[in-house]
């Protein structure tokens, strides 16, 4: 029996030196996964609706939000709209705050300042990146970043000229190009507001339209320079994924599969086919706010790609109305001339990238 039970223990104690073994090349294996972890930035878009401050400006279209307007547009009410505008941002990303995020309907340089060092965002050290536009409504498109993990390589603004109308003004393409500080990788953001759908949709779809045949136009230039180089577009383009401007005049595919060599993926498409949204209009949610990515994010064929299926419609219950038929829909500062307090129409949408190593 003796050498049966030598044997036995032998083979536990080999037995137990293959666990100890196994356990020790996982625990290494889990170690260089995570030495070889790839580094991953938020990239996001948010239209804060009418970020105005209280200050009269001259030369701009700001008398619906000035102390003497019906809307009484004070310092307080100022003061909350930036608190809460500011919490959103900060509250994303798992409070760590977007990494990038482009915005419109903001008014000026002052706002952004305002924004980005309030107490809840100072901590993540945002710069920002905006420059006058020529918009009638006097809303800009602009950009914040975290300056201890990106730096502003360029940047510059594209106008959308109306062929039909030439005089009537709107918002500005920004572009910006950034570079990851570790990494030394490169990518470029171009932050969009098309025309709105005042006066119909079929009416107002030329110039939306126009703006996508722009922006097409940005795109190709930038690619025919440098095919390498990643762009992520991102806005409230108040058009869906399947209507012309997106769809054909970018030429936006919504799946991976059907995508040629200068196709540009639609990374909202298949939350459009779910019927999700950003925007809640007359009972229905909509994707007019989408991130839009250059075919080489998505074939992961330089040092940035995008994470699959990590698009997301960033909602919380405390930016959502609470009661009442509007149960649900995001929380506005105003509806009409009742002061609510809130957020904006529009909840923001983000996609997460990889930065190889």
């Amino acid at each position: 029996m003796e050498p049966k039970i030598v044997y036995f223990a032998k083979a536990i104690s080999e037995h137990n030196m293959t666990k100890k073994l196994l356990i020790s090349l996982i625990i290494l294996a889990a170690a260089c996964s995570t030495a070889m972890a790839q580094k991953q930035l938020l990239v996001g878009f948010y239209n804060l609706e009418n970020l105005f401050d209280t200050i009269d400006d001259p030369h701009k279209n700001d008398n619906d939000f000035l102390p003497s307007a019906k809307n009484s547009w004070n310092t307080e009410k100022y003061t909350n709209k930036m608190n809460n505008m500011a919490k959103v941002i900060a509250s994303m990303n798992d409070n760590k705050g977007a990494d990038v995020l482009g915005m419109c309907e903001v008014e000026n340089e002052t706002v952004l300042k305002d924004l980005t060092v309030n107490k809840q965002l100072k901590k993540m050290k945002y710069g920002y990146v905006h420059f006058e536009g020529p918009d009638e409504r006097s809303i800009d498109n602009a950009l914040i970043y975290q300056t201890k993990k990106l730096s502003v390589v360029s940047a510059s603004t594209y106008p959308v000229i109306f062929k039909e109308n030439p005089n009537s003004k709107t918002r500005d393409i920004l572009m910006v190009k950034l570079m990851v500080k570790k990494s030394k990788a490169t990518f470029l953001v171009l932050v969009n507001h098309f025309p709105s759908r005042l006066g119909g949709e079929t009416e107002s779809a030329p110039k939306r339209n126009n703006a996508a045949s722009v922006l097409r136009g940005i795109y190709d230039s930038l690619s025919k320079a440098d095919p390498s180089l990643p762009v992520i577009m991102v806005g409230d383009f108040n058009d869906y994924p399947t209507n012309e401007s997106i769809q054909k005049v970018l030429n936006a595919k919504g799946h991976v599969n059907e995508l040629l060599v200068n196709d540009l993926f639609n990374a909202m498409y298949e939350l459009h086919e779910q019927k999700k949204g950003s925007h809640f209009y007359r009972g229905e949610w909509g994707t007019l706010d989408q991130i839009i990515l250059s075919n080489n994010l998505v074939n992961c064929t330089g040092k940035i790609c995008y994470k699959p299926a990590s698009v997301t419609i960033y909602k919380q219950e405390w930016m959502l109305e609470q009661e009442g038929k509007y149960k649900g829909s995001p929380l506005r500062t105003f509806v009409g001339a009742k002061y609510l307090n809130g957020y904006s129409d529009h909840l923001p949408v983000y996609i997460t990238v990889e930065i190889k190593k």
